[in-house]
């Protein structure tokens, strides 16, 4: 756990680096934010008033020097700091995280055992079928046609906006669709690997229900696998696939905030978002790794 603590710090100040020159390179933010009236004199003031006339080095170090803080600066286009307004949406990213991961492994899962239980049938080929479907194609296509069927031809469910609890049905049954379908495929595999095996025919044979036998043996021993895939596209899903879902569906996230943020060259905001996203993509990691070892014990030092 230290050693990958370690790592992970590691792993965090590279990509804040990253994202730092990045950020330095691809545009000014001053010319974003001032209007086009404004001299080049006034764009000199308010670039020297944000320290953005300094070399790239004593930017980066007094940058290091403030986020050693937890300051990771002023949002120039907010103008307010960037950490407060990252704060203020990171709860609903996490909120949607958590719901799609959950219709996420609930779809996978379910379809993953139906298919791995009854290999070659009809059940199983349209199983494979929409796994298959949800690893090609875009996210964002499948919200625009969920938002097309159920939103606009049906008018179920809300467009986009986060006005009352319908408005998480059709973020979450997106992100359940992308992400299901490589829990459903993994799932399918080792539950198809376990029901091969001797234990399995030596229950069946001593009339052990197949239902119990499912429940009880086969999903406890794949558990620890499919809890992993299911932990990974968790991460994936702060690792950048929610946000295009985010703007579709006009969710009040780090997307939109992140992608505005993006277009007006607000450094800052984007930093932050990248700090914060990224310490919870290794915090899953971590979790995941964790539960991993307590489900598995053939995973456990001697």
């Amino acid at each position: 756990m230290l050693r990958r603590l370690r790592d992970a710090v590691i792993v965090q100040f590279l990509v804040v680096a990253v994202i730092f020159v990045i950020g330095y390179y691809v545009g000014d933010p001053v010319s974003a934010f001032a209007s086009p009236e404004a001299t080049e004199e006034q764009l000199a003031q308010l670039r020297r008033s944000l320290g953005l006339d300094q070399p790239f080095w004593v930017q980066f170090g007094r940058y290091l020097e403030d986020l050693a803080r937890l300051d990771v600066g002023t949002s120039v286009w907010q103008q307010r700091p960037a950490m407060e307004a990252v704060w203020e949406v990171i709860g609903n990213t996490v909120l949607l995280a958590i719901l799609g991961a959950v219709a996420a492994t609930v779809f996978g899962v379910v379809g993953g055992v139906l298919a791995g239980t009854r290999p070659g049938s009809a059940v199983d080929k349209v199983i494979n079928l929409i796994s298959v479907l949800s690893l090609s194609v875009a996210s964002f296509w499948i919200g625009l046609l969920l938002i097309i069927v159920f939103a606009v031809r049906l008018n179920m469910v809300p467009t986009s906006g986060w006005y009352e609890w319908r408005g998480l049905i059709l973020p979450v049954a997106t992100l359940g669709f992308i992400h299901g379908g490589r829990i459903c495929q993994v799932t399918r595999s080792v539950v198809l690997d376990e029901m091969s095996k001797a234990y399995v025919l030596v229950a069946r044979s001593r009339g052990l229900p197949y239902r119990r036998l499912v429940a009880g043996h086969v999903l406890r021993n794949v558990a620890a696998t499919v809890l992993t895939t299911a932990g990974w596209e968790f991460a994936r899903m702060f690792g950048g696939s929610i946000y295009p879902i985010e703007v579709v569906f006009a969710w009040p996230g780090l997307g939109p905030l992140m992608t505005t943020a993006a277009h007006r060259h607000d450094f800052p905001i984007v930093e932050a978002a990248v700090l914060i996203t990224g310490a919870l993509v290794i915090l899953v990691n971590l979790a995941v790794d964790v539960a991993s070892h307590l489900l598995d014990r053939r995973l456990r030092p001697e």
